[in-house]
């Protein structure tokens, strides 16, 4: 077997990462141009059916559960009014938890995640450990994939090439194979 290839069984650079540090990954190869916009786009999509998911579950599961009367007769003949209340809520937390851990939208957006990062190793190889710095505490990948977000409507929106760069001038184009040293705006540096 060849030096460059490795095995499928091989773990990745990126598997002892939380959460929050392959998100910032994500992050700053985004801003350093390693990912692109196409590249990334799917992501933000499943990035954004994952946040609605988790947050309407449980809203949509209380009201399922209290006004379908699917509980009514049971509900009705043993408890109070602050029971009959109690009862689809606390049902609603309990099917909320199991959400939580078995969403698929955020296996989704895990799998997407793990294949930017895939990109990103075959892109810069092993340099892709510059690429993960050090996370402040109070971040959570929520808030890295929010500031993935608006880099992304920064360069896509309204105001782009007037107060915010285009793609093209977003950050400067670097030769991997120097990354991540030193580099000049705008030119690829040997």
């Amino acid at each position: 077997m060849a030096q460059d290839q490795r095995s499928p069984l091989e773990l990745r650079i990126w598997h002892f990462y939380t959460e929050e540090e392959k998100s910032i990954t994500l992050l700053n190869a985004y801003k350093q141009r390693v990912l692109f916009s196409e590249d990334i786009k799917s992501f933000l999509l499943r990035d954004r059916l994952n946040t609605w998911a988790y947050w309407g579950f449980p809203l949509g599961c209380y009201a399922l559960l209290h006004y379908s009367g699917a509980l009514q007769p049971y509900i009705a003949t043993k408890y109070s009014l602050s029971g009959q209340r109690l009862i689809p809520a606390a049902i609603s937390g309990i099917l909320w938890l199991g959400w939580l851990h078995f969403n698929p939208f955020y296996n989704s957006l895990q799998n997407e995640k793990l294949q930017l990062l895939n990109l990103i190793e075959r892109r810069v190889g092993l340099n892709m450990k510059a690429l993960n710095e050090q996370v402040p505490r109070t971040w959570t990948s929520q808030e890295i994939h929010r500031q993935i977000r608006e880099a992304y409507n920064n360069r896509h929106g309204f105001l782009t090439n007037i107060l915010y760069p285009s793609e093209e001038r977003a950050s400067p184009l670097q030769d991997i194979s120097s990354y991540p040293f030193k580099y000049r705006r705008d030119r690829i540096v040997k």
